[in-house]
């Protein structure tokens, strides 16, 4: 995994009129630390709740980033093309 990106989930369940969307970014930050930047919320609106991560190394980061999409696989969540 790079040091730097951008992740985007999906889970639609129309029966359950659940259309939900999970984005993870991370990378350096300006003050020297790193940074892993979660928001998550209901498809095709722009209101999205936010939640931002500090760790001190990349490594740390990284290993932060795995977890969450781990954890929202087993959640149902698919990774969005692209």
């Amino acid at each position: 995994m790079n040091e730097t990106g951008v992740r985007c989930l999906t889970r639609v369940r129309p029966e359950r009129n659940e259309w939900r969307r999970y984005a993870i970014a991370w990378g350096p930050t300006l003050f020297g630390t790193w940074g892993v930047h979660l928001s998550w919320g209901r498809l095709g609106t722009n209101r999205y709740r936010q939640r931002i991560l500090e760790f001190s190394s990349a490594e740390e980061a990284v290993c932060e980033v795995k977890g969450q999409m781990k954890r929202r696989h087993q959640r149902g969540y698919a990774s969005t093309p692209g």
